[in-house]
């Protein structure tokens, strides 16, 4: 359930990092993760407060565009597009790695009195469906090699009928990573997706205390 297809506004973040390139080629020097790759968002535990622990989340696996639907990654150079080996992947579909972390972080966040995922006894006031829009290297300007990541929102109150989109958000982070490594490329997205909940989760803020006051 997506609710009304009204045009996104996007927030645009772009993380800049310093440059170390030296002569590193795409991808090289080893140290690659013979198990896979994960991405992970580290949140601060804070308590909810007696009106937050009235809202119960729940997260729907978020969706992702067919071309960003591979455990192996996607890169960009010189107007082409190229896969990378596969000792080079995620562990699991990335879909399912943000779904987690998004899910991890609200947990944390103070917002809700209960975050789950799949069918619970709860009463879920709140859903939250998410589609992850770009997820690759961008390798184009071999001086500036990026990680990119760009995912959108709907909360959506499922108690009313229909199901109501209560508030749709997107937002595009481009990080300037330090090497054209594995590595870098991890901690990029990482810090994007980093970046991207935060300023969901000021949305989600915003939102809340508007309804509190009206």
């Amino acid at each position: 359930m997506m609710g009304s297809r009204a045009p996104f506004i996007f927030s645009y973040r772009v993380g800049l990092l310093a440059l170390m390139l030296g002569g590193c080629t795409l991808f090289g020097g080893g140290g690659d993760s013979p198990g896979g790759y994960t991405l992970e968002v580290v949140r601060v535990l804070e308590q909810p407060s007696p009106q937050a622990r009235e809202r119960i989340l729940e997260v729907v696996p978020f969706r992702i565009s067919p071309r960003y639907r591979s455990r192996l990654w996607l890169y960009q150079e010189a107007g082409s597009w190229h896969r990378v080996e596969e000792e080079q992947a995620f562990l699991i579909p990335p879909q399912v790695l943000v779904t987690e972390q998004a899910s991890t972080y609200f947990r944390r966040s103070g917002l809700f009195g209960a975050v789950v995922e799949g069918e619970s006894r709860l009463q879920v006031t709140h859903l939250l469906e998410g589609a992850v829009t770009a997820l690759y290297g961008d390798f184009s300007d071999p001086m500036a090699p990026r990680a990119v990541m760009e995912i959108q929102f709907f909360l959506i109150d499922p108690r009313l009928d229909p199901p109501k989109t209560l508030l749709k958000s997107g937002f595009r982070v481009e990080a300037e990573i330090l090497t054209a490594t594995p590595q870098a490329l991890i901690q990029g997205w990482n810090n994007g997706l980093e970046s991207i909940l935060e300023n969901f989760e000021n949305d989600l803020r915003r939102l809340f205390d508007h309804s509190s006051r009206g």
